[in-house]
């Protein structure tokens, strides 16, 4: 789903009577409301309650937009329902579906919205958390030379309303932007880092993709890592590799302490 011209506003009304029809028919693949627990990541991180808090808002600050939207994607895929992802501006935002199908998310359960304009944008993921046949949501801000363009225009208040979004709603929700030196304040419950390394096993290929994850912000809890950790397509985990095991199980003592 596409905006005719880059600049050119959504059609407010028409964007959500073909969300509506288009949920009409998967209904049932949404969520039950209230019964899920949070959403998983990796075994063994520190993270209150095991997991991301549903009906909340977390960001994941990329050094690479690959690894960013691959860490979205089996986030969103663990969610169990019906996803949007939500892009700005230029084409290349957008998700790839067999891409993402990789990271667990099938292409039958991702919407796909482009809006030529930032409030368009905005406007799209507040209305997607607030639905309730939507499990999760996520907002990728532009990928550019100029970062910190996209934190200036989601500030404080605008993940403030996001947040309340999905708290009324029960979505997941998540921001995918590029990492900054100095990110913007943030109402979300989480703010992550994730970075790319290098591949460790011969012939690992795409499937088996490795990455630096760093937990930066947490309500509730004690920030940790960074942690190496590898994505296994075919089985459909993270894994927290060798060595990091010890230092995560550390760090969640210290944090019940």
């Amino acid at each position: 789903m596409s905006s005719a011209a880059p600049d050119a506003p959504l059609d407010q009304a028409a964007v959500l009577a073909a969300l509506r029809a288009r949920m009409a028919r998967l209904e049932g693949s949404g969520r039950a409301r209230g019964e899920a627990g949070p959403v998983p990541v990796c075994e063994r991180l520190p993270l209150p309650d095991g997991g991301l808090a549903r009906s909340a808002l977390h960001e994941v600050l990329a050094t690479a937009p690959g690894c960013g939207a691959a860490f979205c994607a089996l986030l969103l895929a663990r969610t169990g329902g019906t996803v949007l992802w939500i892009a700005s501006g230029r084409d290349e935002l957008l998700a790839w579906p067999p891409g993402l199908a990789r990271c667990g998310l099938a292409p039958a359960n991702l919407i796909l919205v482009r809006a030529g304009r930032w409030p368009d944008a905005l406007w799209a993921m507040e209305e997607a958390l607030r639905c309730p046949a939507v499990t999760g949501a996520v907002l990728a801000l532009a990928w550019d030379t100029n970062r910190q363009a996209g934190d200036s225009r989601l500030d404080l208040t605008a993940t403030r309303r996001l947040q309340l979004a999905a708290e009324a709603g029960g979505a997941l929700g998540l921001l995918l932007r590029p990492n900054t030196a100095d990110p913007a304040p943030t109402a979300a419950v989480t703010r992550w880092r994730i970075g790319p390394l290098p591949t460790a096993e011969a012939g690992a290929g795409l499937d088996e993709p490795r990455w630096q994850l760093e937990l930066l912000r947490v309500r509730g809890g004690t920030p940790g890592g960074p942690w190496a950790v590898t994505w296994r397509a075919a089985e459909g985990r993270l894994d927290l590799e060798r060595g990091e095991t010890a230092s995560a199980a550390r760090a969640s003592r210290g944090a019940s302490a």
